[in-house]
């Protein structure tokens, strides 16, 4: 008789033993909780290194499909630099470059903290080479589209105004753009986006949803007057058993945007009395209509919600929903330096009258003296490097597209100058633009003088065994032996830019940081000049 009750005790709960025993179970589950402290972050880490060490091996054997989610794991189960830098490799050639690139740049933060400044060098060298081959997806919402409750979806993902219209970074691959709004139906279209290329999706204004606007609102039910009884409570447990019967305080009505009370309670009452619902919490929430299958109905007193209101109409849309690249002017500005080469053969290097020359006349020889209208100088190639500035000015077609005008020059080391602008197009090609500019303007440079060459008249020119121009007679050591000779010079360029980095914003700063080489042919009044200027160069769009 006296070992069933200790055998009752023994096999029940903490709770259901004598006091004395059950202070030492709660003395027991404390060490265990302790325990479980303790140890639970060792078994994370094991998880982790084990994971880590998994997914490196998978990786060496080209396996990347695999081991990624191993090393995401383990990132997510021991967030360390080592793990976080593999992971990004891993990405990296799995080809989620724009993945790869986010977790690059979060690689040179964490270790930037940690003061390893070896890692976050090699973190940042990685992101600036994956930042030139990253695809750019835009997504333009235009005015007419920009209504009030619109939500833009990337891939499930939705996407804030304040980012539309702005080039953001996106894995190489197959992706959805979907579009939503009260009232209308909904838009969605799949686009594909290669490594490196930029693509821009317009969302479409939203045709509207007849069938969306036909629809009632739902009514709520009709109150059961048996349900919404008051109940006499009574004095102590009320009529129902504790949690079934009648409801405690605060639990009487629904939460907003719900029914009545749930399934399986009576109606509510202050005090475990006469049904009451507690302040802002009426029998159906905003937009909801009656209570939901397994819900009590509401009481008497509960109104219906009103309808809700028909789909706004078009607002105006968020500072950054227009595309902007198109219609926008674009400028350009930058540093320049290259080679010049003049091949300018004939010129004049200033007063010429101290000079004379002659050629035959029927009476004999004539003397006649030189000026800038018969006699000209002659010089040999000019090459030297030059240093200066370039700018382009146009209006952006279309994202690919700019016209506008392009000039460059600057200052020949050795003596001389180039000044040359005129229109220009320049069209992109993934991270290349191709341009061509038409070009005018003076061209300046000192070249060695080799000699003086006076002008024969064409009527005795029989008579000088038909030269038309004749060696000048100077003075040993009388001709400069260089000077600056000049011409205005016509003709183009091919310009190549290569985008070093892509910098999209709101803000008046949005553009792109350009290398570009030019090439350059131009013929001269008195020969050609040639020239390759290199030039960096920032483009605001």
């Amino acid at each position: 008789m006296l070992a069933s009750p200790w055998r009752a005790r023994r096999r029940g709960s903490c709770l259901e033993a004598s006091p004395r025993a059950g202070r030492s179970c709660a003395r027991l589950a404390g060490v265990a909780f302790a325990l479980a402290l303790a140890v639970s972050p060792g078994v994370a880490f094991a998880q982790a290194e084990a994971l880590l060490d998994e997914g490196k091996s998978l990786m060496k054997k080209g396996k990347v499909a695999e081991a990624c989610p191993k090393l995401e794991e383990s990132y997510r189960l021991s967030p360390r630099s080592a793990t976080l830098l593999a992971l990004a490799m891993c990405h990296e050639k799995q080809g989620k470059v724009a993945t790869a690139w986010s977790e690059y740049i979060d690689l040179g933060a964490a270790a930037r903290k940690e003061g390893n400044k070896r890692l976050e060098a090699d973190a940042k060298a990685r992101g600036a080479k994956l930042e030139l081959s990253l695809p750019r997806l835009t997504l333009s919402v235009p005015r007419a589209a920009a209504i009030e409750g619109l939500e833009v979806m990337l891939d499930g993902a939705p996407v804030d105004g304040a980012l539309w219209g702005q080039a953001r970074p996106i894995d190489p691959g197959q992706h959805k753009v979907s579009a939503s709004a009260p009232g209308r139906k909904p838009w969605e279209k799949s686009v594909s986006i290669k490594r490196g290329e930029r693509k821009t999706v317009a969302v479409p204004a939203l045709a509207k949803d007849a069938s969306a606007a036909a629809q009632p609102a739902p009514a709520a039910e009709a109150p059961a007057p048996a349900a919404a009884a008051p109940v006499a409570a009574a004095p102590e447990k009320g009529s129902a058993g504790s949690g079934d019967g009648a409801a405690e305080p605060g639990k009487g009505a629904a939460a907003p945007g719900k029914g009545a009370a749930g399934a399986g309670r009576g109606a509510a009452a202050p005090e475990k009395g006469a049904v009451a619902a507690a302040p802002g919490k009426g029998a159906a929430g905003p937009g909801k209509g009656a209570a939901g299958p397994g819900k009590a109905a509401a009481g008497p007193e509960t109104d219906a919600p009103p309808a809700a209101p028909p789909a706004a109409e078009e607002q105006e849309p968020s500072s950054g929903s227009s595309p902007r690249h198109t219609g926008s002017f674009v400028i350009q500005a930058g540093v320049a330096g290259g080679a010049l080469i003049g091949l300018m053969d004939s010129g004049s290097f200033g007063d010429l009258s101290a000079y004379s020359y002659s050629y035959n006349i029927p009476e004999g020889e004539l003397i006649a003296p030189c000026d800038d209208e018969v006699c000209h100088a002659s010089f040999g190639p000019a090459i030297g490097p030059f240093a200066g500035g370039e700018a382009f000015i146009g209006f952006a077609l279309s994202e690919d597209l700019h016209l506008g005008a392009r000039v460059w020059g600057g200052y020949r080391f050795g003596g001389g100058y180039l000044v040359v602008g005129g229109p220009s197009v320049s069209m992109r090609f993934g991270r290349v633009w191709l341009g061509l500019s038409g070009l005018v303007g003076p061209v300046g440079q000192e070249a060695k003088v080799t000699g003086i060459k006076g002008e024969i008249p064409s009527e005795v020119v029989h008579l000088n065994y038909g030269r038309s121009e004749v060696a000048v007679n100077a003075r040993e050591g009388s001709l400069p032996e260089s000077a600056l000779v000049e011409t205005l010079a016509f003709g183009g360029s091919v310009d190549v830019s290569l985008v070093l980095a892509d910098l999209p914003s709101a803000g008046w700063t949005s553009g792109a940081l350009l290398l570009s080489v030019s090439p350059t042919i131009m013929k001269g009044l008195d020969g050609w000049v040639f020239a390759a200027p290199a030039s960096l160069g920032y483009r605001f769009y």
